[in-house]
């Protein structure tokens, strides 16, 4: 699936909330299997939501489980 190439938040407060929110949705996918709400755009700029458990958080990406890889700068929003 392809996802946006910029960054969709503007906010710099956001832009480190969500970067917080992912950090703890990464402790709480490893350390106890608990899923997350994703919510993202794909590159016609659509709307999307998931729910899964996030494996891994690099500098750019998302991991999840089963192997998904979303750019972090195409999340939104992260409900723990």
């Amino acid at each position: 699936m392809p996802f946006k190439t910029r960054e969709i938040l503007v906010d710099k407060d956001d832009i480190q909330r969500r970067l917080d929110d992912l950090n703890r949705a990464m402790l709480l996918g490893n350390l106890f299997k608990e899923t997350v709400r994703l919510q993202f755009q794909n590159s016609r700029s659509e709307p999307m939501e998931t729910e899964a458990t996030v494996w891994s958080v690099t500098e750019k990406n998302v991991i999840l489980k089963g192997g998904l890889t979303i750019p972090i700068h195409s999340i939104s929003k992260v409900r723990l």
